[in-house]
């Protein structure tokens, strides 16, 4: 039993890494392709970021993989860390 939790965790603390490295990779999507239009698109690009993080707190978009990947990614390393002590914010740095 102590094996299928094992895994279980590092299912989970990779799951969230991977989503977590989605979010920054989308943020800094938006940002870049918005600095290189100029400073007069950022403006929407901010209205984009903030429409997004929306997103998390608005439960009639929980059918959309952007509510649960975001979720994901914030909830996983306190959860790995309550259940194994493990401060590591790496999935391959596994100490559990």
């Amino acid at each position: 039993m102590h094996g299928v939790f094992r895994r279980l965790l590092t299912l989970v603390h990779w799951l969230g890494f991977s989503c977590l490295l989605y979010w920054l990779i989308t943020f800094l999507g938006i940002s870049v392709a918005a600095l290189t239009e100029g400073l007069n698109e950022l403006k929407y690009a901010m209205e984009d970021i903030t429409s997004i993080l929306a997103i998390m707190w608005d439960l009639d978009e929980a059918e959309y993989p952007l509510f649960w990947s975001l979720w994901l990614a914030l909830a996983h390393y306190p959860i790995v860390w309550v259940l194994t002590g493990n401060k590591s914010l790496f999935p391959w740095r596994n100490s559990y």
